[in-house]
């Protein structure tokens, strides 16, 4: 199969002969046997009928001719799991396919389920022989056939399926079901949508039968069709055959236009169509002649072609436009008249025919075109010749990108000299075989002893231009770099920097050079600034800051401004003095007492004349930790800002020069209060005699006097007897000064508590409310366990309780026992030991109570007295049902009160 063919499809259709009985003949619309890829509209799910007619009297088939089909072949290049195949014959009229009728039907092969197929994205086709395994018999009298391959769907499949196709054809193909209707349809008028315009294509089907003449039972064929004009020739049935004489119809070929051989060859003596004519007599001495049209001609030879060679059109594309075809089909052709030409890409694509002039690639670097050169006429389309040549794309040379080149303007005309000598090598940039030329901006070639000197042509800015070519392949590549003249930056004025001699040596660690450079470019960017010595040496850049100098009381340093793209550069000059440090003394710290909180107020009269003396021509400042500035001078009476300790930062500066100045520190000092470590409060009872109190012992002095000013005692301890207001003053000595501190508390004298009444509510309004004397701290408690500070208790059951209320600080406590009266509002007798008996809670407190049960009805079920468990819900035995009861309750003591309960089972 040629891979360069056009597009058809392909179905065709092989009958297996038997050569030593039977004659053979082809029936085919094919001009050529290649098979190629296509993709012809399907669809899933569907049945479709693809057919190929045939006039058997074209293809030396004559009426009295039978013959049988024995094999199928079909070419796929697709096929989706689930479609089958079957090939069909039928008779069928002129009038077809108007006239087709499934009736006609002479036989068929068995259905043949197709593998999964798939070759989309290749040129690649799969041909299936499908053996009959019923030989189907045409018989005599039959002018024509229609041989059909029908595809099926095998049951859960979808069936899908594209044909392949061939390159040459003579006739129409057809196509039933799917989108194209029940009634066969040439596919040349077939559209099934704008996507699926006619189809360029016929099926590709071939039938090899084996056919019985009574006339005549032997055929004559060529086994070398395209072999110029030397053909080889051979008979069917040769075991038949007694004796055969051959005639060429070449008169021209001598003696050689005969033979009595059974398979002889002829070389042809020109091209042309020749009749070829057998006269065979079988072993019978029947004489049988038959004739056979062969074509003869000179085989169209095709010669090597040179391979084409092209410059890229951009670097690195590997395409170039420039490809020179003009001689390529007198190369191919050579001098041979009527052939055809035709070219294919390294795809498979055919190319127009000639090829354009200039050609452009479109396989990167390198392109295989395949000619072909056949002859023109029909007989002669399949036999054909095929030679190769390349496209060959040289690279590019590769060009970098190459910054401009500066030069300064010194004398401000807008010219100036170009050193151009390393631009070759920086161009080559270490490629190979290159060769660089350099041209000015009139494109005059630059002379080599010009190079280091070159002026620019235009003021203020030009360019050059570099051609880069490759020794080898020819190929030039262009840069453009750019030649600018460049003004010299500006170097500011810079004022002097003064730094502090703190040791009269002229010599200074302070001058602050962090402004410099800011003020010598003024705004310029783009520029690097560097530093000399007046004798030229380099310092460091920046500028250390702060910065120490190494010549006395007075030094300059050169500044350099320069543009980092053109190197051009101005300078200027930065002095430096020394200037002497103001002479001071670090003051003492001040203390003083705590007055509120670590704050207190400090006498600072004396802290100037600490700091600087009897000095003059001096100013002071004060800071605080934070550096914020404090009043200077400060108040006299100067209050901290920050408890308990504060440092206050000096700064001393000399009045005509403020730059140099010296700086201190003094802390202020708060000292914290004696602390006095009593409670405000001190309980005794009544029957207590006093109370012993002990503090710190390490205080200066120790004053404790009662409310009415009498002093109880001198000492960290004291006996404490009445109760009233107390007074404790201490004093303790820190840091030279003195501070106090004073204290008062009470003494409170307790009286025991006695309870004057209980308060409280029964029947669902349940509360006790303890009400006692004395003026202790007391607690209340109503089980002598829990105590509580509040003296009521709600929400609590029925029952007796004994309630107390005790002095929180041990002064005695009193007890009453107090009754509540109260019923449960349902019980449940189940015997598990929880509300199994109903009784009124605080009953047995009241020995003469009397309690009735009923039910609803008014009916007496049960009387309870105060002494027993209570009611079980049973009446003479028997267990009351679930429900309300009613009982009143007489308690001896005058009192009466009735109610209801549930009963739950």
């Amino acid at each position: 199969m040629n891979k360069y063919l056009p597009f058809k499809f392909l179905i065709f259709l092989l009958v297996v002969w038997n050569i030593d009985s039977n004659a053979q003949t082809t029936l085919t619309h094919n001009i050529c046997n290649d098979v190629i890829k296509t993709m012809n509209h399907s669809c899933s799910y569907s049945i479709i009928n693809f057919g190929r007619t045939f006039v058997l009297d074209d293809f030396g088939v004559t009426g009295s001719d039978e013959f049988t089909i024995t094999h199928g072949e079909i070419g796929l290049n697709y096929a989706e799991g689930g479609a089958s195949i079957q090939f069909n014959i039928y008779a069928i009229d002129s009038d077809f396919p108007n006239s087709f009728d499934e009736s006609n039907l002479i036989g068929q092969s068995q259905e043949y389920d197709l593998p999964y197929i798939w070759s989309q994205g290749t040129q690649i086709t799969q041909i299936f022989t499908i053996a009959f395994e019923n030989p189907v018999v045409v018989p005599a009298n039959i002018d024509r056939i229609l041989v059909e391959v029908r595809k099926g769907v095998v049951t859960g499949g979808s069936g899908l399926i594209h044909v392949a196709g061939t390159l040459e054809d003579n006739d129409d193909s057809y196509y039933k079901g799917c989108v194209a209707g029940p009634d066969y349809i040439s596919t040349e008028n077939f559209s099934y949508s704008s996507i699926y315009p006619p189809p360029d294509y016929n099926f590709y089907i071939t039938a090899i039968e084996d056919f019985t003449n009574i006339n005549i039972p032997f055929r004559a064929y060529v086994l070398n069709e395209c072999e110029g004009l030397n053909k080889n020739f051979k008979l069917t049935s040769p075991s038949l055959i007694q004796n055969v004489t051959w005639n060429f119809g070449d008169p021209a070929s001598g003696a050689n236009n005969t033979s009595t051989q059974l398979n002889p060859s002829h070389a042809f003596s020109s091209s042309g169509v020749y009749t070829v004519t057998t006269s065979v007599t079988n072993f019978g001495n029947q004489t049988y002649i038959t004739t056979k049209t062969v074509t003869a001609e000179v085989s169209n030879e095709i010669p090597t072609v040179d391979d084409i060679f092209a410059c890229e059109d951009t670097f690195g594309s590997g395409i170039s436009s420039s490809f020179d075809t003009s001689n390529i089909e007198a190369q191919i052709v050579n001098g041979q008249t009527g052939v055809i030409v035709t070219y294919f890409d390294q795809d498979g694509n055919e190319l127009p025919s000639p090829l354009p002039n200039p050609f452009t690639n479109t396989q990167t670097y390198s392109q295989q075109i395949t000619a072909r050169i056949s002859g023109n006429d029909t007989s002669s389309l399949c036999c054909s010749n095929e030679t190769t040549f390349n496209l060959i794309t040289y690279e590019l040379p590769e060009v970098i990108q190459i910054d401009a080149i500066y030069s300064c303007d010194n004398d401000e005309d807008g010219f100036s000299e170009f050193d151009l000598s390393t631009l070759p090598n920086t161009l080559i940039n270490g490629q190979s075989d290159l060769i660089v030329e350099l041209f000015d901006s009139n494109n005059t070639l630059i002379p080599e002893a010009s190079y280091s000197n070159f002026e620019n042509l235009t003021v203020n800015q030009d360019y050059v231009k570099g051609v880069l070519t490759n020794t080898i392949t020819d190929c030039s590549s262009e840069a453009l770099i750019n030649i600018t003249i460049s003004n010299n930056p500006i170097a500011n004025p810079l004022s002097p920097l003064y730094g502090c001699d703190d040791n009269n040596n002229g010599i200074s660690e302070y001058f602050d050079t962090s402004n410099v450079e800011t003020q010598v470019l003024n705004g310029q960017t783009g520029m690097n600034v560097s530093y000399f010595t007046n004798n030229g040496i380099p310092l460091t850049s920046p500028l250390p800051n702060p910065f120490t100098n190494n010549e006395p009381n007075t030094q300059y340093i050169i500044v350099r401004v320069t543009n980092t793209s053109t190197a051009c550069y101005q300078e200027t000059t930065l002095e430096l003095q020394t200037v002497t440090q103001p002479n001071i003394n670090q003051p003492e710290n001040l203390y003083a007492c705590d007055q509120d909180s670590g704050y207190s107020e400090f006498d600072t009269s004396t802290i100037e004349e600490q700091i600087i003396g009897n000095q003059t021509g001096l100013t002071i400042q004060y800071y605080d930790s934070n550096n914020n500035p404090l009043p200077s001078p400060l108040p006299i009476l100067f209050q901290n800002t920050e408890p308990f300790s504060q440092i206050i930062n000096i700064r001393v500066e000399d009045i005509s020069n403020p730059i140099c100045y010296s700086e201190t520190s003094f802390e202020l000092i708060v000292n914290s209060l004696p602390e006095i470590n009593l409670d405000e409060e001190y309980f005794i009872c009544n029957l207590e005699p006093s109370i012993d109190l002990t503090i710190n012992s390490s205080f200066n002095s120790y004053e404790w006097y009662y409310e009415d000013g009498t002093l109880i005692s001198s000492s960290y301890n004291a006996e404490i007897i009445n109760s009233g207001n107390y007074t404790l003053t201490v004093t303790q000595l820190e840091n030279g000064i003195i501070c106090e501190n004073s204290f008062l508390f009470s003494l409170i004298r307790s009286v025991l508590p006695e309870i004057q009444q209980v308060n409280y509510g029964e029947l669902g309004n349940n509360f006790i409310e303890i009400i006692a004397s004395g003026d202790g701290n007391f607690e209340y408690s109503i089980d002598g366990i829990n105590y509580q500070d509040n003296n009521y208790f709600p929400n609590i059951q029925g029952g007796t309780y004994v309630v107390y209320v005790r002095d929180k600080e041990g002064c005695g406590e009193d007890s009453k026992e107090v009754t509540i009266i109260d019923y449960p509002k349902f019980f449940t007798p189940n015997n598990d030991r929880y509300n199994d008996h109903w009784q009124i809670k605080g009953i047995n407190k009241f020995p003469n109570a009397k309690i009735l049960i009923f039910d609803r009805y008014g009916k007496l079920l049960k009387q309870l007295s105060p002494n027993n468990n209570g009611w079980d819900g049973s009446y003479n035995g028997k267990l009351m049902m679930s429900n309300d009861y009613w009982f009143t309750a007489n308690l001896g003591d005058g009192r009466n009160f009735s109610g209801h309960f549930t009963l739950k089972r």
